[in-house]
């Protein structure tokens, strides 16, 4: 056998082998993307590939039990067609950012539009190469929707805790945090502020003569024709038993007075009240503003009642 003959023989040998060895990663590749195909279809999660031109390329079928749409009527359109218009500077940010920095897994919150209309909660977690961005996403809506109960009951609780039961009115609590604010304003720009105190005359021999039920009937009466009296911006607030109070902002003493007095006329009923009357100085504190208030108020009773007083 020439040496020829069997370099040949070993030459073939070693291309056989070669085309066998290329030839079954071949088969291991297709049988990859194959697999890979029976996964993403069978998959009940919500995965999707888009290109980078904003287009889905592949969806699994959970998308069209999530969103009603067909993916054919998915994969039309550009993907930022179906996000909520709040949210879609966001997406496209993120979308902008895996783009710029392959590789790297984000995860974000955004809203898709069904076909009926209606808007899904989606948390997204996505990531991105050279040619393709790759997601899975997650339906999140009914968990959006306790977290919104969930701040609307607490948004009620503080309101409650902040209102007076029986009037509506806002209770002490409230109406500290008011007289904080307001002269905390007045101080800082110099603008007027002028505080009140108001007193039911002779409640308590209403209250023995009409039942405790007239009594709450005519606190309730009471606070919404004063209310109706009042500016917008003013407050006016329940501040314990037929005592309240009031705060007027951008009200200097003589405005605050020609108010006062229609609110004293508006008292239903035929009832009357007193009412102490200061304006804001520039050294006042919300003890020394409402203290001269209650001073005043207490000289309008010392005085007969059904009148006012100013500090």
């Amino acid at each position: 056998m020439s040496p020829g003959s069997t370099i040949g023989r070993v030459a073939r040998a070693a291309g056989l082998v070669a085309l066998g060895a290329v030839a079954a990663r071949v088969h291991q590749a297709r049988s990859s993307r194959s697999a890979d195909r029976r996964w993403f279809e069978m998959s009940n999660e919500l995965l999707v590939e888009a290109d980078l031109a904003g287009s889905f390329t592949r969806l699994s079928p959970a998308w069209e039990r999530t969103l009603g749409w067909t993916r054919d009527e998915l994969m039309a359109r550009p993907f930022r067609e179906f996000i909520h218009p709040d949210d879609l500077a966001t997406t496209l940010a993120v979308a902008t950012a895996l783009d710029a920095r392959p590789g790297e897994v984000r995860e974000f919150e955004n809203r898709y539009r069904t076909k009926d209309g209606s808007w899904r909660w989606l948390q997204w977690s996505a990531t991105s190469d050279h040619r393709r961005k790759y997601a899975v996403a997650r339906d999140i809506t009914e968990r959006k929707q306790l977290e919104q109960e969930r701040q609307e009951v607490l948004a009620q609780v503080e309101a409650l805790a902040r209102t007076d039961a029986l009037t509506g009115l806002p209770n002490r609590r409230s109406w500290d945090e008011a007289v904080e604010r307001e002269i905390s304003r007045a101080h800082r720009y110099g603008h007027p502020l002028t505080l009140a105190m108001v007193d039911l005359d002779h409640f308590k021999r209403f209250n023995d003569a009409h039942g405790h039920s007239a009594g709450d009937r005519m606190l309730t009466e009471v606070a919404t024709s004063w209310r109706r009296v009042l500016r917008t911006n003013d407050v006016l607030a329940r501040y314990g038993g037929e005592e309240f109070a009031v705060l007027l902002p951008e009200c200097e003493a003589d405005e605050a007075v020609r108010l006062l007095d229609r609110l004293r006329a508006a008292t239903p009923r035929g009832e009357t009240c007193s009412v102490g009357v200061a304006t804001c100085r520039v050294d006042d504190t919300s003890a020394s503003l409402g203290g001269r208030a209650d001073q005043a108020l207490y000289e309008a009773k010392r005085r007969g009642r059904d009148r006012l007083a100013v500090a």
